[in-house]
C-alpha cells in the first residue's frame, strides 16, 4: 500500500513527511505499536511520547507514523516561515494529527491491515486480467470489473483505445464515445480545470469533478519506461472510490502502459506513427472530425490539400523496417503524419491551401516534395521509392487514395521506376492500361484503326503511328513535328496523307486526334506493364 494511500485513508487533518517522494513508497502496515524492531518497507504507528523516548527508527527499520491529537489546523510546528520542512522532521518519521483520541486512531490504523490485504488481492486480480488479455478492449473489460467502475483508455493522440462498463450519459462522455477520441472540447475543459497538469505534476491518479458535470472521475496518465503513453480514466458510477481505488487505478494504468507498448498503439508521439491515420487507412475507424483534430495537433490545417505517399523499400522490408523509417520521418519531417499500413510506410503530406481558381496542386506537390531534403535522403539512403496519389481535400477518401498509390506501384513497379518519387498524374495512362488489362477491358479502350497502324509499322518497318502522335503533340506546327521525327516537312506531309488513305484516320479531325492520343498512351502503358 502506497504511503499516500495510507494517509488518505486515515481520519487525519494533516501530515508532514521528510520528502514528498516518500508518498510513493510501497509500505506494509504493521499492527505493532511503538518503535521496537522493524523491517525496511514497514510502517508502524507511534506516539509523540514514543518518539521522545525511543527516538526515530533507523533507516533500515521502516517508517514510524507519529500521531498527535489536536485541532485539524495547519502544520506550523513542522514548517518554518518559508514553508520548508523543519530540520527536526526525521527522515524515517511521518507526522500526522487529527481530532481523534490516540486509541480511536489506533483502531483506524489497524483497520488498514485488513484493507491492505483486500488491496493486494485486487491487485493480483488486475495482474491476472493483464496476463489473460490479448487486446486492449479485453483488458479494459476485465479491469472495469475489478475496479467496479467503467473505464476509458486513450493514447497520446487522444484516440480511445478501449472503453468498458456502464459509462455516464453526460454530453462530454457521449461525445467522446461517438467520436472515438477525446474531443478538443473535453480536453479543453480538463486543461482549464487544471486536471491534466495536476496529474502530470503528481505522477499519480487524481480524483476530480468533470467540468460542468456531476460525475466524479479518476484520471491517471499512462506511463511506460517514463514515457507518456495515454490516459486511464475511471468514472465513479457504481462503486464509491477511495484512496485504495486510486492506487488500483495507478496499477491498472501501469499495466495498460505495458500493453499499449506491446501492441504499438501509443501513437506517433512515441515513434509508432499515427494510430488514427492507420485506422482510417485500414477502415477499422473513420471519423473525419477525429482526423481533423489529429492533424491540428500535428500543426496541419485540415482545410489544406493533401497527398498520400506509399513508400516502399527493399523486397525483404518488414513492418519493423518501415517503423524505423517512420521514426526518421518523425525526427526530420515533423509536419508529416505517418503510419505503417498496407505493407509500406504511408505519409500524409500537406500541400497547403490553394491560392488559385484553377487546379495547381500537381505543381505545388512536385515543388513541395522536390524541396524536401529529408525525404530525398530517406529515399536515396534506404533504396526506397515513394508513390504519390492524386491531390485531395476530402479526408474521407483516404482509403481510395491509398488504393491509387497501390495501383500506381503495380503499374510502375520499383524496378521500372525512373525516379525515387513516382507521381500518378505522370503515369496515369500506365495505371489505366494496367487496370484495364486486369479487368480484361483493354481491347475496348483501343481504337482499332490505331491498333492496325501499330501492327503495320511493326510488320513493314514504317513510322506512321509515331508520325500521328507527333501530329497530336505539335498541333498546327508541321515544322516542329517534322523536326521531332527527324524528317523533312514533305516526308511528314506524305505520311499524314498515307495515314488517312491506309488507316482512315484524319489527323485534322478532333475526334480522330483524340483516338490516336488516347490509344497510343494506353498501348504504351500496356507495353510498360508487361
Amino acid at each position: 500500500m502506497k504511503l499516500r494511500t495510507i494517509l488518505s485513508e486515515l481520519p487525519i487533518g494533516g501530515y508532514v513527511v521528510h520528502d514528498e517522494a516518500e508518498l510513493g513508497w510501497d509500505m506494509v502496515v504493521s499492527p505493532v505499536w511503538g518503535t521496537g524492531a522493524g523491517t525496511q518497507g514497514v510502517i508502524r504507528l507511534g506516539s509523540v511520547s514514543d518518539l521522545a523516548q525511543d527516538g526515530a527508527p533507523a533507516t533500515d527499520q521502516g517508517l514510524m507514523l507519529v500521531y498527535e491529537q489536536r485541532d485539524a489546523q495547519g502544520d506550523a510546528g513542522e514548517r518554518d516561515a518559508d514553508g520548508r520542512v523543519d530540520p527536526s522532521c526525521e527522515e524515517s518519521v511521518v507526522r500526522c494529527w487529527g481530532r481523534l483520541c490516540p486509541s480511536d486512531f489506533q483502531d483506524a490504523f489497524l483497520g488498514l491491515v485488513r484493507r491492505s490485504g483486500e488491496l493486494a488481492a485486487r491487485r493480483n486480480q488486475l495482474f491476472e486480467c493483464f496476463l489473460d488479455s490479448y487486446d486492449m478492449r479485453q483488458f479494459a473489460r476485465k479491469a472495469a470489473s475489478v475496479l467496479g467502475n467503467p473505464v476509458i483508455i486513450s493514447n497520446t493522440e487522444h484516440k480511445v483505445l478501449a472503453h468498458a462498463g456502464e459509462l455516464p450519459t453526460t454530453d462530454d462522455v457521449r461525445s467522446v464515445l461517438e467520436a472515438g477520441y477525446i474531443t478538443p472540447e473535453v480536453e479543453r475543459h480538463m486543461r482549464e480545470d487544471g486536471i491534466i497538469s495536476s496529474v502530470r505534476a503528481a505522477r499519480h491518479s487524481i480524483m476530480s469533478e468533470r467540468s460542468g458535470e456531476k460525475d466524479r472521475c479518476v484520471t491517471s496518465i499512462i506511463y511506460h519506461h517514463r514515457l507518456e503513453m495515454g490516459r486511464f480514466d475511471v468514472f465513479e458510477a457504481t462503486h464509491r472510490m477511495t484512496g485504495l481505488d486510486l492506487e488500483l487505478v495507478d496499477f491498472a494504468s501501469d499495466l495498460a502502459g505495458i500493453m499499449i507498448d506491446r501492441l504499438g498503439a501509443a501513437g506517433g508521439r512515441l515513434g509508432r506513427g499515427s494510430s488514427i491515420l492507420q485506422d482510417a487507412l485500414e477502415g477499422t475507424f473513420m471519423n473525419e472530425e477525429a482526423l481533423r483534430a489529429h492533424l491540428e495537433l500535428l500543426g496541419l490545417s485540415p482545410d489544406d490539400a493533401f497527398v498520400l505517399l506509399r513508400v516502399l523499400g527493399p523486397q525483404d522490408a518488414n513492418e519493423d523496417y518501415y517503423a524505423r523509417a517512420g521514426a526518421i520521418v518523425q525526427r526530420t519531417m515533423p509536419d508529416v503524419a505517418w503510419c505503417v499500413a498496407d505493407g509500406a510506410l504511408v505519409l500524409l503530406v500537406s500541400l497547403g491551401p490553394s491560392a488559385e481558381v484553377g487546379f495547381d496542386s500537381y505543381e505545388r506537390c512536385e515543388r513541395r516534395l522536390a524541396r524536401d531534403r529529408a525525404l530525398a535522403q530517406l529515399l536515396e539512403n534506404n533504396d526506397m521509392r515513394a508513390y504519390v496519389c492524386e491531390p485531395f481535400a476530402d479526408l474521407a477518401s483516404l482509403r481510395q487514395r491509398l488504393g491509387e498509390c497501390r495501383e500506381l506501384c503495380d503499374a510502375v513497379p520499383p524496378a521500372d521506376a525512373r525516379s525515387r518519387v513516382v507521381y500518378l498524374w505522370r503515369h496515369r495512362f500506365e495505371v489505366v492500361a494496367h487496370n484495364s488489362e486486369l479487368a480484361g477491358a483493354q481491347d475496348m479502350l483501343l481504337d482499332k484503326r490505331v491498333v492496325a497502324m501499330d501492327a503495320y509499322d511493326r510488320e513493314h518497318g514504317t513510322s506512321y503511328l509515331e508520325t500521328a502522335v507527333a501530329s497530336v503533340r505539335f498541333p498546327g506546327s508541321p515544322a516542329d513535328a517534322a523536326e521531332a521525327l527527324s524528317v523533312h516537312r514533305n516526308t511528314y506531309f506524305y505520311r499524314v496523307n498515307k495515314i488517312r488513305d491506309l488507316f482512315h484516320v484524319d489527323l485534322k479531325d478532333g475526334d480522330d486526334r483524340l483516338a490516336v492520343s488516347f490509344s497510343a498512351a494506353i498501348m504504351e502503358g500496356l507495353a510498360g506493364s508487361r
